[in-house]
């Protein structure tokens, strides 16, 4: 088996930087979670589109104006 090479300085604080981006996203509360799920969804929309694929982006917008109309009519 050969060496491995010692990494770059440069690839090291990449990969530092890849790992506190994990645990601050890791951190973050369950809904700014479903925000960014959907736009990265809304990001490869088009790109999907344009390949033929079938495509749907969760319409989150709707639901919690849904459930806001619930707790209103609650009220």
């Amino acid at each position: 088996m050969d060496p491995v090479e010692p990494l770059s300085p440069e690839v090291t604080r990449l990969f530092a930087a890849k790992e506190q981006r994990r645990h601050k996203l890791a951190g973050l509360p369950f809904p700014e979670k479903v925000w960014a799920v959907v736009r990265l969804q809304r990001m490869a929309e088009p790109i999907l589109r344009a390949r033929g694929r079938q495509v749907r982006v969760w319409d989150i917008e709707g639901a919690v104006r849904e459930a806001e109309g619930r707790t209103a009519q609650a009220e």
